[in-house]
């Protein structure tokens, strides 16, 4: 109990952090808009658009710390627009801004010597400089914000229903065909809502799967958004083989023990270092609580220092239950990609993860090119290594900056087929 304290006082300290540096930088991007924009109707619009999008960070803060589900017209057309043109302003277009800075005043110091070595006046270089700096500060935001905004409607119209097809040798015949639908990250509260829950939940039940699996970040910061899936999950009571789910290290920030006993048995079966053996099939299924947070750096939940090398980080030894049956398929849900090749030891012959979000940002031809594969070996999609499959969910929801960049959110479905 006093590490889970100890780290939601990290994560809430890092958390109000963020916030106050964004807001400086807000204040500095507003005082350099009024001093670029001279009539008083452009004043009061430069006025007017730092108060809209501080609303934003207004109602965040009151999500973050009292609980309040804002509308989904708000959060999707306001809230989130403005808090990630904000955060990017901060991240990018004033970091942007600095080096253009820098290089235009380099060149203009090469240009001053130039023209003092000739007996040239130097007042014209002087305002090449200042229009040179102007003019890649307004390319520059123009670019980001348009990237931006992109990504904020393209969002908007999630998920994507990646199906995919795995091709296994030795699955049993009464697996042949059967499908699993994976939805993960979901990070209801925060940065999405029921509204979205439930669109993504309605698509994956349009699929018919006989199996539904959700792997981690269930609720974002406060257990009492457990309840928003009390509605959504009565679209799955019709799915055969029931509705499983694992906590990841958002759930435990938020309280692990409360969303767990919120959601277990509604609609929906918590595995927490368990295991169950499906009744009628020869389907086992392993769900690992979150080990993140107690092994990575500052213990706050973070990449591990070693996930690139997928090190052995699953504790097995914890589970509860029946052992899987001689000759069952086994099927292990875990909040984050590790330990992939210790996972196919154990027996497991499909591994679904999330976490990584595919980084949130990706290149459009491929999604491994990534953020997250900075701090992960298995960042983005499928992967087939030790007779096992691996499939990383780019999740549902964002987290940082709420929104995404060709890492869309998406949901999986997944067709077994016997080689």
């Amino acid at each position: 109990m006093l590490s889970q304290h100890f780290n939601q006082l990290i994560y809430d300290y890092r958390a109000l952090l963020f916030l106050l540096i964004c807001l400086i930088g807000q204040f500095l991007g507003w005082r350099m808009w009024l001093r670029r924009v001279s009539s008083r109707r452009g004043r009061w619009l430069v006025h007017g658009l730092f108060i809209l999008f501080n609303l934003g960070w207004f109602f965040s803060v009151s999500t973050l710390f009292w609980g309040d589900n804002l509308t989904d017209f708000f959060w999707s057309w306001i809230g989130r627009p403005s808090v990630s043109w904000q955060v990017i302003y901060l991240m990018g277009i004033l970091p942007l801004g600095l080096v253009g800075c820098l290089l235009a005043g380099l060149i203009n110091l090469l240009a001053k010597m130039r023209a003092k070595k000739n007996g040239l006046p130097t007042a014209e270089i002087d305002q090449s400089r200042r229009e040179l700096f102007k003019n890649i500060g307004t390319i520059g935001s123009l670019g980001i914000l348009g990237l931006s905004g992109y990504g904020i409607l393209r969002q908007a119209s999630y998920p994507e229903v990646n199906r995919v097809s795995l091709a296994i040798d030795g699955l049993p015949g009464e697996l042949d065909g059967f499908v699993i639908a994976q939805l993960s990250d979901m990070h209801v509260g925060l940065w999405a809502s029921q509204k979205e829950l439930d669109k993504a939940v309605s698509a994956a039940a349009a699929e018919k799967p006989h199996l539904v699996a959700l792997t981690g970040d269930l609720v974002d910061r406060n257990p009492d958004f457990a309840k928003l899936y009390y509605k959504p999950l009565e679209r799955l009571a019709a799915v055969p083989y029931g509705v499983w789910a694992v906590l990841g290290n958002h759930d435990h920030y938020a309280g692990p023990v409360e969303i767990a006993r919120a959601l277990d048995g509604r609609g929906l079966n918590m595995l927490v270092d368990s295991q169950v053996n499906i009744p009628g099939l020869p389907l086992s299924i392993i769900g690992l609580d979150d080990q993140g947070i107690h092994h990575s750096w500052l213990g706050n939940g973070g990449p591990s220092l070693t996930d690139r090398d997928d090190p052995d980080v699953l504790n097995f030894d914890m589970l509860t239950g029946p052992s899987p049956r001689p000759g069952d398929f086994t099927i292990l849900l875990n909040h984050r990609p590790e330990g992939f090749a210790q996972a196919a030891r154990h027996g497991c012959r499909l591994y679904l993860a999330g976490h990584t979000h595919g980084g949130q940002y990706q290149a459009p031809w491929n999604d491994q090119f990534n953020l997250a594969a900075a701090f992960y070996k298995y960042s983005s999609g499928l992967y087939h290594e030790h007779e096992a499959w691996l499939n990383v969910s780019k999740g549902l929801a964002a987290v940082g900056i709420p929104f995404r960049l060709w890492a869309w959110p998406e949901i999986n479905i997944i067709t077994l087929r016997r080689k």
